[in-house]
């Protein structure tokens, strides 16, 4: 005979307290005496109890959940966002139903009409390709990370791409570089279409060309157009990829093929992943701060949901200087 699942009631009795004390203690929305909690818990432990998430919503006739619309849950820039996002969703009552998109327009429709479905409270979108009327449906408060989504509860986190890669071309330019290439993607949001618009804004103000090449802002895209770089721009000195990985995937194929960085070709990246800093040598990159964009994000969801005004500062991208560049002579 299979045994029927714990309930509140049961839990309440072990531990000498009211079923609303254990929901308090659970729900954490409101002050309970440390005792009664170490209580509750400790009968919650022995009974294996598991509070409904379903039973949850029903009776309070909220689902407590904040939508997250990421790329890519094994991004390694993104995973760090998705951390912070649940670490500070953790000190409420909200929880994240994060589902990943694959820059797919399908995808995004098909997990907006998921978290629909899930009765999320508010919607966190870390990237998209999609229009700000898309959202409209879900009827709840947009924080959209460097996208202006225009609507009714419609707000953004504001990151100057175009800025920070523009500034990222010119500190080549500084170090004597003319012939400077761009790997940039036919994937990706608006993002990576402003880093480019940075990149040929700088060469233009410097009366230089472009040089464009496409990859798919995964390392195994960097790896491969290695070879493209090498075969059509054999003089360039120095390239400016539009992410890390990018970068570290194509770092990895001119070693192979003997091209030494930066004494041969000089590397510049986007973002500032764990990883940039440890490789061989390390990459000079533009930081995005990832933890803070993840707090910023939820602790603004979990201020609107409140009836706060949230505050979203704009966020500040640094180039961030390592050993991955060299200086050249005119």
């Amino acid at each position: 005979m299979t045994r029927s699942r714990p309930t509140i009631q049961e839990v309440a009795r072990a531990a000498g307290v009211s079923p609303a004390t254990v929901s308090r203690v659970l729900n954490g929305t409101a002050r309970v005496s440390r005792e009664k909690v170490r209580a509750v818990l400790r009968a919650v432990e022995e009974l294996g109890y598991t509070p409904s998430p379903l039973a949850q919503s029903l009776a309070t006739g909220r689902s407590y959940a904040v939508g997250i619309l990421v790329p890519s849950l094994s991004s390694p820039f993104y995973g760090p966002i998705l951390e912070a996002i649940t670490q500070e969703l953790l000190t409420s009552e909200y929880r994240p139903i994060a589902v990943p998109t694959h820059w797919s327009l399908i995808e995004e429709l098909e997990a907006l009409e998921f978290l629909r479905m899930h009765r999320v409270e508010a919607l966190i979108v870390l990237g998209t390709r999609l229009d700000a009327k898309a959202f409209q449906r879900c009827g709840v408060p947009i924080l959209a990370y460097g996208q202006p989504l225009e609507g009714h509860e419609a707000y953004t986190l504001e990151v100057n791409n175009l800025e920070a890669a523009h500034r990222a071309t010119c500190y080549l330019l500084a170090k004597g570089h003319r012939q400077i290439v761009h790997i940039t993607s036919h994937q990706g949001g608006r993002d990576i279409q402003e880093r480019y618009l940075g990149y040929r804004k700088a060469m233009r103000e410097a009366g230089l060309p472009t040089r464009v090449l496409y990859g798919n802002l995964q390392e195994d895209g960097g790896y491969k157009v290695a070879d493209e770089l090498l075969e059509r721009f054999p003089k360039a000195t120095a390239v400016f990829a539009a992410n890390d990985q990018t970068a570290i995937g194509l770092r990895l194929r001119l070693w192979e093929r003997g091209v030494r960085v930066p004494e041969d070709l000089s590397l510049v990246g986007f973002d500032d992943i764990d990883l940039a800093a440890y490789q061989t040598p390390p990459l000079t990159t533009v930081r995005q701060p990832t933890r803070v964009i993840g707090q910023t994000l939820a602790a603004a969801a979990k201020a609107i949901l409140q009836g706060q005004k949230p505050s979203l500062p704009p966020t500040h991208l640094q180039v961030i200087e390592r050993h991955s560049v060299k200086e050249v002579r005119a």
